[in-house]
């Protein structure tokens, strides 16, 4: 009889670590299928852009977009991330007004319109910064799922952790893939040439 207790327990724990197995599948192709099908992320907003001007929700739609959370004070993924974007349009000849490109900051409280300016242009001249009132910026994000923090560097100084990946979208707005920090360049491109269709 305990060897019959045995062999069931055994058998139940087997059955379940097959459930497991397939759940576990199961969860995985689904994520691996929503990296290729569209995704609603994102809410209203208004905010400004390095120019100045009140920008929207509305930006995101008409043409296919690159967007990027960053802060003009990072040291290395932010400039090398406007470089990319930038390297790849040219490399791939795309016309100006073919596909947008945002540069969101993750430190309002810094990232002034002018500030972005003045980081932006002299690397880009089609990749438009947003800014605005910090609670406005950070709700901004938060409807994008992006993470940052803050972190203290000493005597007042700061910099700020944060999500480095391309969000790239379709004409309605649309998150349909992924450009990760460091990507190849041949695999960011056949991405952006993807949503250009």
């Amino acid at each position: 009889m305990p060897q019959m207790k045995t062999l069931l327990l055994g058998l139940g724990v087997a059955v379940l670590a097959l459930g497991g197995g397939v759940a576990l599948r199961q969860v995985m192709e689904s994520r691996t299928v929503a990296t290729t099908v569209a995704t609603d992320l994102g809410a209203p907003f208004a905010l400004t852009d390095h120019t100045g001007a009140t920008i929207t929700e509305a930006a995101f739609t008409g043409r296919p977009s690159l967007l990027f959370f960053g802060f003009t004070h990072c040291p290395d993924v932010c400039p090398t991330t406007v470089y990319d974007m930038e390297t790849w349009f040219d490399d791939l000849q795309v016309e100006e007004d073919a596909i947008g490109a945002y540069f969101v900051t993750i430190d309002p409280e810094r990232d002034t319109p002018d500030f972005l300016r003045d980081y932006l242009e002299p690397q880009s001249d089609r990749i438009l910064g947003i800014t605005g009132e910090p609670e406005d910026v950070w709700d901004m994000a938060r409807s994008w799922r992006v993470y940052w923090q803050k972190r203290p560097l000493g005597e007042g100084d700061y910099t700020m952790d944060h999500y480095a990946s391309i969000f790239v979208l379709d004409e309605e707005g649309k998150v349909v893939d992924l450009i990760s920090y460091g990507e190849d360049p041949a695999s960011a491109k056949a991405k952006i040439t993807r949503v250009l269709g």
